[in-house]
């Protein structure tokens, strides 16, 4: 695989999963309500599935942008990475 490629991949991987963990850390403290909100749903595995999507989507995309923007521009200092 393309060192470009694995380095996108391997950053947006990370964001996604940070994004989990705060998305499970506003469940669990229960902020605003959001917990109660999502474990008296209805529909708890819709709710749990929209709520992991948008936080993995946005904190993926947010991760992966900014180490992009903060790529060294040097190819001997992007083989370094």
């Amino acid at each position: 695989m393309p060192k470009l490629i694995r380095f996108v991949l391997l950053n947006s991987a990370f964001g996604v999963l940070i994004g989990w963990l705060v998305a499970a850390a506003v469940v669990y403290f229960n902020i605003n309500g959001f917990g109660d909100l999502i474990w008296h749903s209805s529909s708890r595995t819709v709710a749990v599935f929209v709520l992991l999507v948008s936080f993995g989507s946005t904190f993926g995309f947010a991760v992966m942008a900014t180490a992009v923007m903060l790529m060294p521009r040097d190819k001997d200092e992007f083989d370094k990475l």
